[in-house]
């Protein structure tokens, strides 16, 4: 399986045609976006749709809102189950991630729970996981 990270999920919601081009390359693969990029994605746009302050904002903010659910509902969703846990617990006594975002780390336990290569514009943020694999499709 491929799993998008959340800034990869959004270069491929506008189109990016480098991003659409690996897709094409590895369509015989499974893509899935992990539940903490489902939280980050729609948390943005219902922040959106709580700061509309006219009825033209709340319509594009809504509508963004139902395009990003539609085009999440096209990718595997991917929890946390025991392994990706224990990946956490793993992660947390790590001395050289300490500085490591919680999002990127609970990003990172899917990925390792799942063997699964991680796509990230970010490699540095992913780096000092041991045994994750990480490719930037935007190079």
């Amino acid at each position: 399986m491929i799993i998008f990270d959340t800034d990869i999920f959004t270069h491929f919601a506008y189109g990016n045609e480098k991003v659409r081009e690996k897709i094409r390359k590895f369509a015989d693969q499974e893509f899935g976006v992990s539940i903490i990029t489902r939280v980050e994605i729609l948390r943005g746009r219902g922040e959106s749709l709580l700061k509309a302050a006219t009825e033209d904002e709340l319509a594009k903010a809504a509508m963004r809102f139902q395009q990003s659910e539609e085009l999440l509902g096209a990718f595997i969703s991917v929890g946390f189950d025991e392994k990706s846990i224990q990946h956490f617990g793993n992660l947390k006594k790590q001395k050289n991630l300490k500085k490591m975002g919680r999002a990127d780390m609970l990003i990172a336990c899917i990925a390792l729970a799942h063997r699964s290569i991680l796509v990230s514009r970010n490699v540095r943020d992913f780096k000092e996981v041991e045994g994750l694999q990480v490719e930037n499709w935007l190079e």
